[in-house]
């Protein structure tokens, strides 16, 4: 049964007030009144916050496997059971109640017991002696503030690593954003090749690096040939459709290493690092013939679509720069229109800049 210290209050405080709930487990009743009476009437737990103190007490290990032990604040035992040993007590209170402290007690005889209770995590061992009613209270009062602490530090735990794994999170979608915005940067939105600007910053790169080690660099300029005629006819959305398909043709055909970028409108190249002028001439054919390949099954209304593509080579016509590159690249992709009838129509920049080689 709970015993009460008395104290008369208005039913306001009443409601207001904190109890102290404490088990108290022992065989000796004179040492479990000794330690209702010091607990209920030590001004140190009303000092720092108990208005009261409520002590149930029981005195089998039996008992105390048939508790509730959710209530109490805080647990004492002795370590004399009628059934069975205080330390007993407490490796069932770790295993079930671990976030209650649970301070043990005990005569002089026993002092050898108190590593091993503390040990087994009683939170202190208390001496039975006659200052028992001036040091148990501050004993218990340690114990709950201890507790206290590391409930606090526990929770301040968790919130750090909620913290922590929120952060995480959000990091992660940061740096999915970032890799969604560097994407959609470099990426022509209706064909998915590299944009110009990706290409531009591409090209440096491969640029320096032949120049540096002397590799071979070869650069494709593609155009499409009736383009503004299948606008103009069919529509923009077939003209969609058309330039995607190209794109797609141009990208089956190239390596891993090479860029394939929409160059703007209805042309498109591909920059080719390590690629000799006979493996980039044969690239180029294959492209031709792929796209000559699937145009044969789209219902073009008469409209006579085909694709011219011009080489740009770094050992064959020894551009000065990069942007000469390109530049060759594009004079032969206009020798290549102007030459009707050829098939496929691919032609590569010769050295002396006037001479436009033609390999069929």
């Amino acid at each position: 049964m709970w015993k009460w210290k008395q104290v008369e209050r208005t039913a306001d405080a009443v409601q207001s007030m904190r109890t102290l709930r404490v088990l108290l487990i022992g065989s000796d009743v004179d040492v479990t009144d000794r330690i209702t009476s010091a607990l209920t009437s030590h001004a140190t737990l009303k000092d720092v916050g108990w208005d009261q103190v409520a002590c149930r007490v029981i005195s089998t290990l039996h008992a105390l496997h048939h508790i509730d032990l959710a209530p109490f604040d805080i647990i004492i035992s002795g370590l004399a059971l009628e059934d069975g040993c205080g330390l007993d007590a407490l490796i069932f209170l770790q295993g079930t109640s671990p976030d209650t402290p649970v301070v043990i007690t005990g005569d002089a005889s026993d002092f050898r017991v108190a590593v091993e209770a503390i040990r087994g995590g009683a939170a202190e061992f208390v001496l039975q002696t006659e200052r028992m009613e001036i040091s148990l209270p501050l004993s218990v009062e340690k114990a709950l503030v201890h507790g206290q602490l590391r409930h606090e530090n526990e929770g301040l735990q968790e919130d750090l690593g909620r913290s922590m794994a929120n952060l995480a999170m959000a990091n992660r979608k940061l740096e999915k954003s970032i890799r969604q915005l560097e994407v959609t940067a470099r990426t022509d939105e209706l064909t998915g090749l590299a944009n110009r600007r990706w290409l531009n910053l591409m090209l440096e790169g491969r640029w320096d690096e032949a120049q540096r080690h002397d590799v071979s660099l070869a650069f494709l300029m593609l155009d499409l040939d009736g383009f503004k005629q299948l606008n103009d006819r069919l529509g923009h959305h077939r003209g969609d459709e058309l330039l995607r398909m190209l794109g797609s043709v141009i990208v089956d055909n190239c390596r891993s290493i090479d860029v394939a970028a929409r160059y703007g409108g209805d042309e498109f190249c591909l920059l080719m690092p390590h690629t000799d002028v006979d493996a980039a001439f044969q690239v180029a054919q294959r492209i031709a013939n792929a796209f000559r390949s699937q145009i044969k099954d789209w219902d073009l209304d008469d409209v006579n679509v085909d694709v011219s593509i011009g080489v740009g080579h770094r050992d064959v016509s020894n551009p000065p720069c990069a942007e000469a590159l390109v530049r060759h690249a594009d004079e032969a992709m206009y020798a290549a229109k102007a030459a009707r009838g050829a098939a496929p129509r691919v032609m590569v920049r010769a050295l002396d800049g006037e001479n436009i080689r033609y390999a069929a």
